[in-house]
């Protein structure tokens, strides 16, 4: 298997992560996993990343449809290498996660909760999209090569 088509893995291991933690926190309540620092604490979530956009499920599935297919598209038509392809196979696998719950559900179902501060409950297809954005931030930074293909 050639190198290149490597480019969707980061994706697909953050979409299999965030499906099976879902599907194995589905029946879970409150649940303490690390006093003091980490909780599960599943709920409904009808809005978007920090709370906004509260019961507009359809606009907030437009827009991961849209980072989706934008995500396609800058990998078919810049063809990045290294961190800069793994950056965003990350943000689009965190947004096919989060489009799978809006689509069959009707909401994202997030669980876990940081404990040490007060902070929005998240799922791992977030830890995915905020991973990538970080890591799209430093190839772009400090692997600008990677953006130019080959």
């Amino acid at each position: 298997m050639k190198r290149k088509a490597l480019w969707f893995f980061p994706g697909l291991m953050v979409l299999g992560i965030d499906r099976l933690v879902k599907l194995l926190t589905a029946d879970t309540f409150y649940r303490r996993l690390i006093p003091g620092v980490l909780a599960l604490h599943p709920v409904r979530n009808t809005g978007m990343a920090l709370g906004l956009f509260q019961n507009h499920s359809y606009v907030i599935l437009a827009v991961s449809v849209l980072l989706a297919l934008l995500s396609i598209r800058i990998v078919r038509r810049i063809r990045p290498t290294g961190l800069a392809a793994a950056s965003i196979s990350m943000i689009a696998g965190g947004a096919l996660g989060n489009m799978i719950d809006r689509l069959a559900f009707g909401y994202v179902i997030d669980m876990f909760e940081l404990l040490f501060m007060d902070f929005y409950i998240f799922n791992m297809a977030d830890v995915g999209v905020v991973l990538g954005a970080i890591l799209c931030f430093v190839s772009l930074q400090f692997r600008p090569q990677e953006w130019r293909g080959q």
